[in-house]
């Protein structure tokens, strides 16, 4: 979205059904926006494993993506590249993405199940290792085109700074924020929460950006009223801040978590303070 990037949507892919929603959101967003849309598949121990059960040498790998781009261009008539990588997949999808200028990191995942429990959330890994925002997904894309996006704001270092992706994504997408304003019970707190509202307003006044403002219930936790408010309001997508240096692992779920994780699959665009960029993939 910003300059430097070059029309790219990057889509990490290992071959799995979950995999192929993160391509699905993806073409649908590189249709609307007309983007180039380009396959990443870190070559790792699972994939040597996959390879090794079905008897097919690794070249096999880019053989495969090069099959299945070009399929989805044929169809979709959408420019699809493919890269097949040796390496981590937390530090060669973020290498990737700032090789390619890429846009976005479109991710799939099918929430926090079983073994993460005990390993911890590749969602968060992911999230923490990319130096630009990650699309995480958890259905197949619906025929929106994001009109309607809910904008969380608390007092979280970066909460208020969205602000700048509201305005890109504006432009791409035409659509329209609802401001989800935490709520305190300290007099104090709640009007400096006040103070960053007022100029989140006044900056999407500024560029012509329809909003709407809800405030928070006092006594339901904001994450979990967050996903209730985006379900009431049939949101297309929930806009959240994260903290690379903050966001962890909960076995009973941070805030972040419930929000990217929520059980009603709505998608989340995590966006770190840090970053300049945004990235979208799919594992």
């Amino acid at each position: 979205m910003e300059n430097e990037n070059n029309n790219v949507i990057l889509v990490a892919y290992d071959f799995t059904p979950i995999g192929d929603i993160a391509i699905e959101n993806a073409i649908q967003m590189a249709k609307v926006l007309k983007y180039k849309v380009c396959l990443l598949h870190v070559i790792n121990k699972s994939s040597r494993e996959m390879l090794k059960k079905a008897n097919q040498p690794l070249e096999s790998l880019s053989e495969k993506l090069k099959s299945i781009a070009e399929k989805l261009q044929k169809e979709h008539a959408v420019t699809v590249d493919y890269i097949a990588r040796e390496g981590s997949l937390f530090s060669t999808v973020a290498e990737e993405s700032k090789k390619l200028g890429a846009n976005f990191l479109v991710f799939g995942t099918h929430g926090k199940k079983g073994i993460q429990f005990l390993l911890g959330s590749f969602a968060i890994k992911l999230i923490k290792s990319c130096p630009v925002p990650v699309f995480v997904v958890q259905k197949p894309a619906q025929k929106s085109q994001f009109k309607d996006i809910v904008f969380p704001l608390d007092l979280e270092p970066g909460s208020k700074q969205k602000v700048k992706w509201a305005i890109a994504l504006h432009k791409q997408f035409n659509c329209k924020f609802h401001i989800y304003i935490d709520s305190y019970p300290d007099e104090y707190v709640q009007n400096r929460l006040k103070a960053d509202l007022n100029q989140v307003k006044k900056i999407l006044e500024k560029h012509n950006i329809p909003y709407t403002e809800n405030p928070s219930p006092l006594k339901k936790k904001f994450a979990s009223s967050c996903i209730d408010f985006a379900d009431k309001i049939k949101a297309d997508m929930l806009m959240i801040s994260t903290d690379p240096d903050k966001i962890t692992w909960n076995l009973f779920g941070s805030p972040d978590e419930r929000i990217i994780y929520n059980t009603l699959k709505i998608p989340v665009m995590c966006i770190n303070a840090q970053d300049l960029r945004v990235i979208i993939g799919g594992l």
